[in-house]
């Protein structure tokens, strides 16, 4: 049913990215589908040589294969470097589905919070607006 299934993922909180997690892991291993796991990050110039998307990467790589080890499935990644800071993050996770030719979007959401009702949640974006289905956890 699904070929490629995009989870978007905050490496800093992914105690919380559990179920989304296992819902994508199982969709995969049944429809032997890929899972492409994509962490969007600020492109702000550091004085390092390393910028913060390279060393995303590496993490985001060990990541990658210690899901594809736990639930037996052909992984990939992304880093993708935020485009613009005013917009919402969701317009980037839809640009890396559409990328990586994925056609579903599994990703993690919070309760809603005061803010939610004023902003719009990076999932409440990405249902919204995505061109493809997706399954939002929470």
């Amino acid at each position: 049913m699904y070929a490629r299934i995009l989870v978007p993922v905050d490496l800093d909180n992914a105690d919380k990215l559990t179920k989304a997690l296992d819902l994508a892991g199982k969709t995969a291993k049944d429809a032997g589908a890929e899972v492409v796991f994509v962490d969007v990050v600020d492109a702000v110039p550091t004085m390092s040589a390393h910028t913060e998307g390279q060393q995303m990467a590496e993490r985001l790589k060990d990541f990658s294969a210690k899901q594809a080890k736990s639930h037996g499935i052909q992984t990939a990644f992304q880093v993708a470097l935020r485009s613009d800071l005013h917009l919402n993050v969701g317009s980037d996770i839809i640009k890396a589905a559409e990328e990586n030719g994925c056609d579903l979007i599994v990703m993690a959401s919070h309760m809603p919070g005061f803010k939610d009702h004023i902003l719009s949640s990076n999932a409440g974006y990405v249902a919204a607006h995505a061109p493809i289905t997706v399954y939002v956890v929470r």
